[in-house]
Order: C-alpha cells, then structure tokens, then sequence
C-alpha cells in the first residue's frame, strides 16, 4: 500500500470508510425524499436531522444538499415553496407523487447497502473484541 493511500485509510472517519461513493449518489437522496415524506422540510432543517440521524457520522454539507434538493425538484420527486416569498427566508420541500415513487424504489435499492455495511461492522467488531 503506498504512502498516499495508507494516509487516507488512516484519517478516513467511519462515514468515509463505509459510505464512501455512494454518500451523495445514494445514501443522501433517499434520505431527503425519507424526511420531505414526513411533511415539509426546509434545507437546513433536512441538513440536521441527516447529522442526528447518522449520529454525526456523516458529513452533512449545504454545498452537498441543496444543489441535491434543486436536482430533486427539477426531476419532479419534490416542489419547493418560499415561507415568505417577498424575504425568501426559508424554502419549505414537499414530496410528490413521482418522488414517493422514486423513493420506494430507492428505498428498496438501499436496504440491501444497508445490511452489507452493518455485516461488515459487526465481522469487524467480532475479529478486533471478540
């Protein structure tokens, strides 16, 4: 293993290890259309209850989220309405009936990741403390 490699392995927190790719491509959008599912939600508010749901494990960043959530309106899974239009403080997300369909899906496609990384959890648990 080189250098360079051995480093990143060595700082890699336990998001990066084990959500690695598959973060924003998979894991953040299916829990966004999850959330806007419950009712409306507002980026930032969506950006918090990401962080309390992973614990904190994941890094959850605006500059990640709301070009996501855009992506996600344009596609159709989600409208977008200002709180106030005239001072644009908050932008409240709702699911539509394409997005709670995407969302099944993805749903289904990620449960499968899922328990791939908690079995690779608890193999490593089992090897380092028996």
């Amino acid at each position: 293993m080189s250098g360079q490699s051995r480093d990143a392995v060595n700082t890699a927190t336990p998001g990066e290890l084990f959500l690695g790719e598959v973060r924003s491509r998979d894991i953040f959008p299916v829990l966004i259309l999850h959330l806007v599912s419950q009712g409306p939600e507002y980026g930032n508010s969506i950006i918090r209850k990401m962080k309390e749901m992973s614990g904190g494990v994941m890094v959850v960043s605006p500059n990640t989220v709301y070009p996501l959530l855009r992506r996600l309106e344009e596609k159709g899974y989600l409208t977008a309405k200002w709180e106030d239009p005239d001072t644009r403080t908050r932008r409240f997300y709702t699911i539509t009936p394409e997005g709670e369909e995407k969302y099944a899906e993805m749903k289904a496609r990620f449960e499968e990741h899922l328990l791939r990384v908690r079995q690779a959890i608890d193999a490593i648990q089992r090897e380092l403390f028996g």
